[in-house]
């Protein structure tokens, strides 16, 4: 893997933008998913596992000024930029199916790192559309962790999906000349060509 560079460097705020509009889209609908992913895994999966975790710090950040309950999730925001970086270089961002497989499984190690956030921290109820669904949940019997647990595994398998396919697709349309030039480059093209 190269060194970061200055387009490293350059693409680490597009991502960081990336987020930012995806995140405040969420926030201000009360969207059940969050669309904050999709920078952190791209960057994560094109420049490596360092960018990655500092488009998602500084994502967190910066979401944190609207709505200071989010800065706890920036572990989450570690996690995919970790996930991006490590299956970037096993060719998951050049299959179809392998990127549905691994929205599939990004989601659950999220949900999984999320949930006792939710439940241990804010009692289940985060303020976003999720918690309507968890509380709808909860009023047919479920305890709150079951409840917040499928509200939030699925609003984001969708989320994660979504993300990891907007990844595939923002990857596969790059021209070879500039995936050359990217640190995770020698995973990318060794599978593209």
């Amino acid at each position: 893997m190269k060194g970061i560079g200055k387009l490293t460097v350059f693409l680490i705020p597009v991502g960081i933008a990336v987020n930012i509009v995806g995140g405040q889209i969420a926030i201000l609908l009360k969207l059940p998913i969050w669309l904050d992913g999709i920078g952190t895994i791209l960057i994560g999966g094109i420049c490596g596992l360092v960018p990655g975790l500092i488009v998602a710090a500084i994502t967190q950040i910066i979401n944190a000024i609207s709505l200071p309950t989010v800065l706890p999730y920036m572990i989450v925001g570690f996690a995919m930029a970790a996930m991006g970086a490590y299956f970037s270089k096993k060719g998951f961002f050049l299959s179809f199916r392998k990127s549905v497989l691994l929205g599939v499984f990004v989601a659950i190690v999220t949900t999984a790192m999320a949930v006792p956030m939710d439940v241990i921290i804010f009692g289940g109820f985060i303020g976003t559309g999720n918690s309507i669904v968890a509380a709808g949940l909860m009023s047919l019997g479920l305890s709150i962790p079951v409840a917040v647990t499928i509200s939030s595994f699925s609003f984001g398998l969708v989320d994660k999906t979504l993300s990891v396919l907007a990844c595939y697709f923002i990857i596969k349309s790059m021209p070879l000349n500039f995936l050359s030039k990217l640190p995770m480059s020698e995973y990318i093209l060794s599978r593209k060509q």
